[in-house]
């Protein structure tokens, strides 16, 4: 049976990882398309759909042409090198060479591969469907991570490798000149903090308590 010092110990360490969910949350309450991590989970095995909260976040006009918002569950498809991200964050732009990357140098994917276009006058459709006056271009690849765990969401986007089996959606709208803004609500994050951390002062008193208790039944037992 545990000792009162380390389920003390294991309890201070659960409000700690909450903690450390709230600063991650709000540090990102003005991220483009960030999904906040939800509070309760807590092993590397939760699956995403129990500690991402999916919930949609508020659509913003922006009348970019290569702002893109999704409403629905999918994602975005980027590449980089070898490595593969799902993000929500639809701030895209074209390179010099036609390639259309975020903000981190990854490249979106569609149908064919790398999307590549000539320009940015493009007419992006509700299925993803990319064109130009000449005609179709390309499709947006948009794809559900649901047999993915939270120990691959960082900092809002998903880090597969090239052979994670992907889900593609055919149910989400893709919005032109639209981003969609974080879901995190700082009003719960704020609440969750609170009580966070009376928790943890609780928890501090009670094994100085107990620590007092356990002192003086030595000090009883020595006489």
């Amino acid at each position: 049976m545990e000792n009162v010092s380390e389920i003390v110990a294991s309890s201070i360490t659960r409000n700690l990882d909450v903690l450390e969910r709230i600063s991650n949350n709000t540090q990102n309450v003005t991220t483009v398309g960030f999904k906040s991590r939800l509070h309760g989970q807590s092993s590397e095995s939760t699956s995403m759909a129990t500690s991402i909260d999916m919930s949609q976040g508020e659509l913003r006009q922006t009348d970019r042409s290569l702002d893109l918002a999704i409403n629905g569950s999918a994602w975005f498809l980027l590449k980089q090198g070898d490595s593969l991200y799902l993000s929500r964050n639809g701030q895209f732009r074209l390179t010099g060479n036609g390639q259309v990357i975020d903000a981190k140098g990854r490249i979106l994917q569609g149908q064919n591969g790398d999307v590549f276009l000539d320009s940015s006058n493009v007419s992006i459709s509700g299925n993803g469907k990319i064109s130009d006056l000449n005609g179709a271009l390309d499709q947006l690849l948009l794809v559900s991570p649901s047999a993915m765990t939270k120990g691959q969401y960082i900092g809002g986007e998903w880090h597969v490798s090239p052979s994670t089996t992907l889900d593609f959606d055919a149910s989400s709208q893709v919005l032109q000149g639209y981003l969609e803004q974080s879901n995190v609500d700082p009003s719960t994050e704020v609440l969750e903090m609170m009580s966070a951390r009376r928790h943890v002062e609780t928890m501090q008193k009670t094994i100085v308590a107990y620590n007092e208790t356990l002192g003086k039944a030595i000090s009883e037992l020595g006489k």
